[in-house]
């Protein structure tokens, strides 16, 4: 195991883990419901660097510290002295987008595993995931209005990714909090568990993405991402991705493991 973590300078810092196949990253600022400080939302992108670096790496965990809240977004006490100018709110709104940036253009495979309060900032990395698994204590929204702020707009296409137009309006124009169960229904999660099911229901979803071949995946989410945040764009980088499945031995791993009737061993190759 190689625990990425030794350089971090303050203990509000997120914590990154990597574990064979698997990434794990932790927000960490348990005493303030995980709210990051801006240096904290500085930290994630060279964080998610590290991740994409390490080539046996083919799936990563967005967590909270302390097992029972997410993030509950910025750290509003510190907004006085970094967020107090125009020039200033638009440099932190910078920062949160290239969090939420570096996660979503991750080439793995990205699960949130939500519990407790998932708002504002907080919402935003959960979205920025591929796949969100929620607990029933999990809860969601977005305070921007109630804080005289507008929600980042290159934020909005992962919103809208995941739930109708209409449930975007209502969650930005009321900055109300949704339940779990509401959450599940517009689409903002993909599943609600017990909270003692999470760490199992975690751990057999990345079982079973690992157990795929690598460069399909990474093939899919670049796809994926590609249709969904700009429509009519050239697919021309999806496409090479298409063929290099194709071209790669893990396709003919596949097939043959298939006609052998056996499990395939995938090399990312």
């Amino acid at each position: 195991m190689t625990e990425t973590d030794a350089d971090f300078s303050g203990s509000d810092n997120p914590q990154l883990v990597l574990k064979g196949q698997i990434a794990e990253l932790c927000l960490n600022a348990p005493t303030r419901k995980n709210a990051l400080p801006l240096a904290a939302w500085e930290r994630i992108p060279a964080l998610v660097r590290q991740v994409e670096s390490h080539a046996s790496a083919r799936v990563c965990i967005v967590r909270g510290a302390g097992g029972q809240n997410f993030c509950a977004g910025a750290d509003i006490s510190e907004f006085e002295a970094v967020r107090s100018t125009p020039e200033a709110a638009k440099r932190y709104d910078d920062i949160n987008v290239a969090a939420f940036k570096a996660l979503r253009t991750l080439s793995i495979p990205v699960i949130a595993a939500v519990q407790g309060p998932c708002l504002g900032g907080g919402l935003g990395l959960a979205l920025a995931c591929d796949i969100r698994l929620a607990t029933r204590s999990a809860f969601f929204g977005i305070p921007a209005a109630k804080l005289g702020l507008a929600y980042p707009p290159e934020a909005l296409g992962d919103l809208l990714a995941a739930v109708p137009l209409a449930d975007a309006k209502q969650l930005l124009f009321t900055g109300d909090r949704f339940s779990a169960e509401r959450a599940l229904r517009m689409g903002l999660v993909n599943e609600i568990l017990d909270e003692d099911e999470l760490d199992t229901r975690v751990e057999s979803l990345c079982k079973s993405i690992c157990a795929n071949a690598p460069l399909s995946l990474k093939a899919a989410k670049h796809a994926l991402n590609q249709i969904s945040h700009s429509p009519g764009a050239d697919l021309g980088s999806a496409l090479r991705d298409a063929q290099t499945c194709i071209d790669s031995e893990d396709y003919r791993e596949g097939y043959r493991a298939f006609l052998e009737k056996r499990s395939p061993v995938f090399k990312g190759r």
